[in-house]
């Protein structure tokens, strides 16, 4: 079972078979299509979580991180119940708590409070209770998967000592062929940028569009096209850019199959540090070119990566550079990504094997 704070479409696409995903709210990326019909895909309910708890055939729960402060007080009442059912339970095995950890940003600022910072005295000490209280709740995850190694330095460095009680590894993604379109073909690709999801701040949207007029995309005869999934109005634009307000899913994936190149050019917020890029997955899975910045937590893991090209956070002729590069030569490997990394299936097989070693 899993209990997921956000319903994300490649999240349902990518689930293994026999799994329960609950989620606690819904964002605008997932497709209704693909939850019709679907019984392994609910709402939250307590009354839901109580009759997954009682299958005899449980044997995993995950809930969301523990950097996500507010889910993860959520979760801890989860687990707490879990634990305290767990001796009236009959049961073949028992249930591991496991969770995925990404968080990229410092410990240290994720988990201060806006409302003090007015008052740094008082939000240092705050912190520090805050985080002691984290590293202590810690010791209720069975099992922890690091989804890049950005986030494992991250943890370590703020929880060393609790995690010593915990059996983590890290898996990150594997990147190879999208389970829903199948391998990368030979076709021609169409000369497009693609920029998927909101063209926000963090995203580093302002920073494409002038890096796309210093690439003079548009002359070279490239589009770039944005995949907005809310559609709230786009500002101007400048030539060759384009927004698709809303698409679905089998959109997505027929722009990831035909387009030539993601851009996930995200900068770093005081308060928000991309974590994976869900972007960047998705369009190395489709054999796309990626360009990016090293703010992503797969930075360390992408340097050598053929399809990848990083550039410098915030800076637009850094981007442009990327973009003309990426513009104007021909792949260094194949549009397939090499197979290296961990499916979910195997996170979830690695959580019950370590899960039951520790049980």
């Amino acid at each position: 079972m899993r209990i997921v704070p956000n319903l994300r479409s490649s999240v349902v696409e990518e689930m293994p078979p026999g799994q329960l995903l609950l989620f606690t709210s819904q964002i605008g990326d997932s497709d209704a299509a693909l939850l019709e019909g679907n019984p392994s895909v609910r709402p939250f309910t307590w009354g839901t979580l109580l009759r997954a708890l009682r299958d005899p055939d449980l044997e995993l729960v995950e809930v969301a991180e523990p950097l996500w402060l507010a889910e993860w007080v959520r979760a801890v009442r989860y687990v707490v119940l879990l634990k305290l059912l767990r001796p009236t339970l009959p049961r073949r095995r028992p249930v591991a708590v496991a969770t995925y950890a990404i968080e990229n940003l410092d410990v240290g600022v994720r988990l201060s409070l806006r409302a003090l910072d007015s008052r740094p005295l008082l939000s240092a000490l705050v912190r520090r209770l805050v985080t002691a209280a984290v590293g202590m709740s810690l010791r209720l995850l069975d099992v922890v998967v690091f989804g890049t190694s950005g986030a494992c330095e991250n943890y370590r460095r703020a929880f060393d000592r609790p995690m010593r009680h915990t059996r983590w590894a890290v898996l990150p993604p594997r990147l190879d062929a999208c389970t829903v379109c199948g391998p990368v073909g030979t076709a021609p690709r169409d000369r497009t940028v693609l920029f998927l999801g909101a063209p926000s701040e963090r995203k580093g949207f302002d920073v494409l569009l002038s890096a796309w007029q210093t690439a003079r995309g548009a002359d070279r005869g490239w589009r770039l096209v944005v995949a907005d999934p809310d559609g709230d109005g786009a500002p101007d634009l400048p030539p060759g850019v384009s927004v698709r307000t809303g698409p679905s899913r089998r959109t997505i994936h027929e722009l990831l199959r035909t387009g030539a190149v993601v851009a996930m050019p995200s900068v770093r917020l005081r308060r928000w540090r991309e974590q994976i890029g869900l972007p960047l997955v998705e369009g190395l899975a489709h054999g796309c070119r990626v360009v990016t910045t090293t703010e992503t937590g797969l930075a360390d893991d992408l340097r050598d990566h053929p399809l990848v090209t990083l550039t410098t956070p915030g800076d637009a002729h850094s981007l442009a550079e990327g973009l003309r590069h990426v513009m104007t030569t021909e792949p260094s490997g194949p549009l397939t990504a090499p197979a290296e990394g961990y499916t979910k299936r195997d996170v979830v097989r690695w959580w019950l094997t370590a899960g039951a070693i520790r049980g």
